[in-house]
């Protein structure tokens, strides 16, 4: 059946931009590994529209052995998004075990393996007539849909757990993160509810390329801001530590460790680090990290941790943001009529919603309410 003109222009855009982009993402020297995912993701949904080409006229052709190579593509493309999303948050490198998730796909394949092994008639044939077919047929199609849907629940909870952690650590983040992986959640909800309408209400070209529209912008899109910021939904110092194959969460890697030093080299270097944040009033500056404070105060991430953890019971950001609150009500108290909003800038938070959290976990009053409070 010969394939409406818009979808095959809609379809060639998608190769062209899916082909580029990956090579962007997977071969560049700066990259993430969560860019390098979300590469792959791209280059698999190119592949995944040059298959439709294959069968656009009905005959057969020098590429017809291929037929329904991406059948099963969007049963990887649910595992990307969950594989993504934990990568992109915490940047971890890619295991053996993140492979996992793709084998459902596998298995789509094997249960067919009598399709791609007929020869290139007969699967045009089978093509043609709606593959695939018969009970193995329907199975695949489910297992594809159900991956769909579990694995946009799974990452919905992943987002949600940390979220949850990076607030309750005051963890330096921009809550606007959240606001995109939220929408990206909804929107990846939403081309699987159009593609499973566009199966049951069979033939439904609109509902069909609607999806497809859907899933260039969803994709793409994601994979154009993830090139122009390879750390887009990076938080700092948020980590995943593997126990029991099951992932926890914390802000510093030694929080729950004794310690290498013993208590008298931590406290000298703790007296080392605050004389640093009130000297150098390095706390001001928003892109400070754990890794920028420690090559500061020349200590090596871990020995900085291990002192704020062991010696202080904070982790990083606590630690530092404790400086930013004291710095923005000394300010206060010098002057009621400073623009609060202003003050939390220079003191280095990098959004309003993330002050305001901060500085009430700290005060328990909000900002407004602790200058009222001044000012009586």
């Amino acid at each position: 059946m010969m394939m409406p003109i818009f979808q095959q222009y809609l379809l060639v855009i998608g190769i062209f931009q899916g082909l580029l982009l990956a090579c962007l993402l997977i071969f560049g020297s700066t990259l993430s590994n969560a860019s390098r995912i979300l590469g792959a993701w791209c280059l698999f949904l190119a592949l995944g529209y040059l298959g439709k080409f294959i069968t656009m006229d009905g005959e057969l052709n020098g590429f017809s052995p291929l037929i329904g190579f991406s059948s099963f593509f969007p049963a990887l493309y649910a595992a990307f998004l969950y594989v993504y999303c934990r990568h992109a948050l915490i940047d971890r490198a890619f295991t053996s075990f993140d492979l996992l998730h793709f084998g459902p796909c596998l298995l789509c394949y094997l249960l067919s393996i009598d399709f791609f092994l007929s020869p290139p008639e007969v699967k045009l044939a089978m093509v043609l007539k709606g593959f695939p077919l018969g009970f193995l047929g329907n199975l695949t199609t489910l297992i594809c849909f159900a991956l769909g849907f579990i694995y946009l629940g799974l990452s919905a909870r992943l987002i949600r757990k940390y979220q949850r952690q990076a607030k309750t650590t005051l963890a330096g983040f921009n809550p606007d993160i959240f606001v995109w992986l939220w929408a990206i959640i909804i929107l990846d909800g939403l081309i699987w509810t159009l593609k499973l309408a566009g199966v049951i209400l069979l033939p439904s070209m609109v509902l069909i390329i609607l999806a497809d529209v859907f899933v260039i912008v969803f994709i793409y899109g994601i994979a154009m801001m993830q090139w122009r910021n390879p750390t887009l939904f990076k938080i700092e110092q948020l980590v995943a530590e593997p126990s029991d194959g099951v992932d926890s969460f914390s802000i510093d890697d030694t929080s729950a460790r004794s310690g290498a030093l013993d208590d008298s080299i931590r406290s000298g270097l703790l007296q080392t680090v605050k004389q640093h944040m009130q000297e150098k009033r390095s706390y001001l500056d928003n892109q400070l990290t754990l890794s920028r404070l420690a090559e500061a105060v020349d200590v090596s991430t871990h020995h900085l941790s291990e002192v704020l953890n062991q010696q202080e019971g904070k982790n990083f950001y606590q630690f530092v943001n404790e400086y930013r609150i004291d710095y923005i009500r000394e300010q206060l108290k010098l002057d009621q009529s400073t623009k609060i909003l202003d003050l939390a800038m220079t003191a280095g938070f990098s959004s309003k919603s993330t002050f305001n959290a901060v500085f009430k976990q700290f005060t328990g009053l909000t900002p407004s309410q602790y200058r009222k409070q001044l000012i009586v």
